[in-house]
């Protein structure tokens, strides 16, 4: 008898009220409220430094080429529209591949200051620009223009997306910014990749 009553007295004393629950849910609750900015930005400055990133190292990739191949006429980077680029090396017709920046990001667009969509690597690393306008258009005699590009036309492309880079001196930026955000954008909502008068790329957060 003794042994029943002990244990229907421990058996009434377990588990949690319905108090503690609730506290217990409401501090989840603040602490997600809390921790949900945090993580929206994390993942948006992923997205922003991996684009970044993958720019930066096609823009290098085709200088390396134009510098190794002692090109003629010279390795392009060439933006085909406000999301996607590739490079062309123009002495054989050869074409980089077609990429796409990460979803929601995007080239900003230059505005009047504008200096093209496309730069030009020659034998010595050394940058120009080779055309200013609709890289859909036609530039380069059609070269580099397949079926791959036509349906991509529709997202801004033609745009200037180079400008001249106002903290280096004979050098352009190309910007990128999440274009979900809207316009304008604070600084830690952008990334610029500046290429300097000699051709050589630098990554920046602006």
């Amino acid at each position: 008898m003794r042994y029943g009553s002990m244990r229907r007295e421990v058996n009434g004393e377990a588990g949690f009220t319905l108090i503690e629950m609730l506290s217990v849910v409401a501090i989840i609750v603040i602490m997600a409220a809390v921790a949900l900015p945090n993580i929206v930005g994390f993942a948006r400055n992923y997205r922003l430094n991996g684009a970044l990133r993958e720019v930066s190292n096609e823009m290098s990739a085709a200088r390396t080429k134009a510098i190794m191949a002692n090109v003629n006429t010279g390795v392009s980077f060439l933006i085909i529209d406000r999301d996607t680029y590739r490079y062309v090396i123009e002495d054989t017709n050869i074409l980089g591949p077609l990429r796409n920046l990460p979803q929601g990001i995007a080239f900003d667009i230059a505005g009047g200051a504008g200096a093209g969509a496309s730069i030009r690597f020659n034998r010595m690393g050394n940058f120009c620009n080779p055309a200013v306008g609709a890289p859909c258009a036609g530039a380069y005699g059609g070269a580099w223009f397949t079926a791959q590009e036509a349906p991509l036309c529709a997202n801004a492309a033609g745009q200037p997306y180079l400008s001249a880079d106002p903290a280096v001196a004979g050098g352009v930026r190309i910007t990128l910014v999440d274009a979900r955000l809207g316009t304008p954008q604070v600084n830690d909502q952008r990334r610029t990749v500046r290429i300097a008068p000699g051709g050589r790329i630098l990554s920046y957060q602006q």
